[in-house]
Order: structure tokens, then sequence, then C-alpha cells
């Protein structure tokens, strides 16, 4: 079977590829120009160059496949909106046209339970979206709406996986972040920590991801992904601080001030015309000030799915690489 990875050089992409090649499979993907692809090349991936606004190139990587994982999109909590829009908009309407022309046997997208606009209690996957005015979660829901309106017209087999916080070796929002932040003593608590993190492990996600491509039952369906943990973020915080020998934070503000702080800095920034993240966003402060708590229920029973990777040994993976990319000796430079 042949498979159509997109966003193959970022977090999950690369993952679900050599999950992909464990199984056996036939496995394509498209890469930016910018892109580091040698190590695709060397695995033996069909790789093609183009961006998600190149429908020629779309129409022909996509020619002969079987199935599409989109996992392509711009994902931050601070950015310039048209840039999510050409991304994670007008890339997944020229994707799904290449799907369609392809006649794929299963498209299926990487979404997030951002879509549910942080609500702060379980969000089961037929809760309707809520824009909160945060670009990237704005246009993912956007992007699921065009999903679900393709499917309607033209009938293309689609399914949609929303994870909640991704984490692993390599996350750079909740690790290579977090502990740039710990090491410059700029981490800090929203509500003590107390908030479900929703930590969903890259590995259990593309776990997730492979079990509803080669379902039946999930054509047209949505389904949310996550380690189904209570893990805490004061846990979380607390223990890759001490995994990294840094100091834990020890500021903290309860929700309500942490998002007026952070709609200050982002308000100043915008007034500077400055692109570059600001020390607090409001998305974050969502992130940290909810509880991202979204049941699995769905996947479990409809999927078979099973989150195999615990808190303790993701830990152990996030420590591990960290050695291995020198990240940890940067401890030395606080």
């Amino acid at each position: 079977m042949l498979n159509l990875v997109t966003g193959a050089t970022g977090l999950v992409g690369s993952k679900l590829v050599e999950a992909l090649l464990a199984r056996g499979e036939e496995v394509r993907v498209l890469a930016r120009p910018t892109s580091r692809i040698q190590h695709l090349r060397d695995i033996k991936v069909d790789v093609r160059i183009g961006t998600l606004n190149d429908n020629a190139t779309l129409m022909a990587a996509a020619r002969g496949v079987d199935r599409i994982f989109h996992c392509a999109g711009l994902v931050s909590d601070w950015g310039v909106l048209e840039n999510f829009i050409q991304t994670n908009v007008h890339g997944t309407r020229n994707m799904l046209a290449a799907a369609t022309r392809a006649e794929v046997k299963k498209f299926v997208f990487l979404s997030t339970t951002d879509v549910y606009g942080f609500p702060g209690t379980p969000a089961e996957e037929n809760e309707r979206p809520s824009p909160r005015g945060f670009p990237f979660a704005d246009t993912k829901i956007e992007a699921e709406g065009l999903i679900w309106n393709h499917r309607r017209r033209v009938g293309l087999p689609v399914c949609v996986i929303r994870p909640a916080t991704i984490y692993g070796p390599g996350a750079e929002m909740v690790v290579t972040r977090v502990v740039e932040m710990l090491r410059r003593r700029r981490m800090y608590l929203v509500d003590g920590g107390t908030h479900i993190m929703g930590l969903t492990h890259v590995s259990n996600l593309v776990d997730a991801m492979l079990l509803a491509a080669d379902s039946e039952a999930s054509i047209g369906q949505a389904y949310n992904i996550s380690d189904g943990s209570k893990i805490t973020w004061r846990e979380y915080l607390y223990a890759l601080a001490d995994l990294t020998e840094l100091p834990r934070p020890s500021r903290n503000y309860p929700r309500w001030l942490a998002f007026g702080l952070a709609s200050f800095w982002e308000t100043y920034y915008h007034s500077l015309g400055r692109t570059d993240r600001p020390p607090m966003t409001r998305m974050f402060v969502e992130y940290m000030g909810t509880d991202q708590d979204f049941p699995i229920a769905k996947a479990q029973r409809e999927l078979g799915y099973q989150p195999r990777i615990s808190f303790d040994e993701g830990l152990r993976q996030i420590g591990r690489w960290l050695r291995q990319t020198g990240l940890l000796d940067m401890r030395e430079m606080a």
C-alpha cells in the first residue's frame, strides 16, 4: 500500500513515516524546498519537493496513492494570521482536491483538540467547534469545515484525528521551548500548575492514526487522542526540571492575571510590528490555565486504541533525546 505523508519532516510526520516503513508499507512524502530531507532519501522514501500551494506538485504526489496522511500545518501559539490561513486552510483545500483527483481510499487529517476552544471541561467529538481568535486553532476549525464539506459533496473517505498536547523527543512547544524557559528562569505556573495537560505522546498519536487509517469504521469520523492520563502542568514541569537538573519554576499567576499579562504582551508586540514570540501568549495561558481533558473512549471503542507509552517512559525518551542532541549541556550556560 502506498501512503503519502505531508509534513514528514515534522514531529508527527517523521514518526509516522518510520511506523509505516516498519510495517513494510511504501511511503511517499511531500517536503518543502527548505526542509532537510537527506535522511528521508537515505531510507528509500519517495520524496516530492513542493509546497501545499503548488497544485501541480500536489496532484503528481497524490497520483497512485492509496492513503494520504495530511500532517503538514503551521502549529504555533503565535504568528501572522495570513501565514496560518495559507498553510492550514488553503493548503488543506488544495490537498483535498489532489486526494479527490487521485481517488484515495482514506484521507487522514491531523487536527487538534484546540478546535473546542479550551472549554476547561471534557469535550467529546460531537462538541461544536468554538473559535477563540487564536490563529492556529481558528484555522484548524476552518480546515475541518472544508474536510466535512468535501466529504458531503464528493464522498471522500476522510477521518479527523484531534490530539491534545503532543509531547515527546523533539516536541517544540512543551519540550525544547520549556527547557529553554527553565534554563532562563522564565517558566511560570498558572493556577499553581493544577490543570490537566492532556498529554499525548507522539508514538501513541501515530498508533491512533494508523488504526484510523486501517479502519473502515473511521470514515467520516473524528477522534480525540491523548494518553488518557491526568498529569498536571506542575507534575510535568517539575519532572522536566528535575530531569534537566534545572530549577523548578517558582512564579505563579492566577489564570485571569496570566491572561491579562499575555494580552498586554501581544498588544505591545503588535504595536511594534514584531513577529517574534512575546514572553507570554493568550493561547499558551489557555493551555496551562484550563484542563485539557478530552475523552478518548470513542477511539478506544471504535479503533481499539490503547496508549502504550506511559508518562514515565515518555520522560525517559525525552531525557535520552536531550542528551543526544546536547541540549542538556546548555544548562551550564544558565
